[in-house]
């Protein structure tokens, strides 16, 4: 299997996840403001919150539409940022979700581990930067 085998998924997202602009800091990177956040039309218009409660019940992607976030075991998620993106962890918080981000490829993802092992990418975007603080990356999609 080729290298970049979830590229199109990720490639696929539409500018959709957000139903409402966040407000954003005056000392964030220029292009942390304008990078565009992506998201499935599956959960176009809901919150933050909601596609976090939604994602805890996805079935695995090889199980369901290709329409939703990309649900797979917590190996095969790690595998694919780190080879795919060359992202590696910033932080876990106590709601299950965990930052990645590459500063070589300038990309970050949001991820949210399941109690079953199991791991959703629930945002990706571009614009990270080492040192940025990471709550600016969950505030844009409305978990800050």
């Amino acid at each position: 299997m080729s290298g970049f085998r979830h590229l199109p998924a990720f490639a696929a997202l539409a500018v959709t996840l957000l139903c409402a602009p966040v407000a954003q800091s005056s000392v964030e990177p220029a292009v942390l403001q304008s990078a565009p956040i992506k998201g499935w039309t599956a959960v176009a218009g809901l919150t933050g919150p909601a596609v976090l409660e939604l994602a805890r019940t996805l079935p695995l992607s090889a199980e369901a539409s290709s329409d939703q976030p990309w649900c797979d075991s917590a190996a095969a998620v790690a595998h694919s940022l780190r080879s795919e993106f060359d992202e590696q962890p910033v932080t876990h918080r106590a709601d299950g979700t965990q930052l990645w981000g590459s500063d070589l490829m300038g990309t970050w993802t949001l991820v949210l581990g399941r109690n079953d092992g199991t791991q959703c990418v629930i945002a990706s975007g571009i614009g990270y930067q080492d040192g940025t603080n990471p709550l600016a990356f969950y505030a844009k999609v409305d978990l800050g």
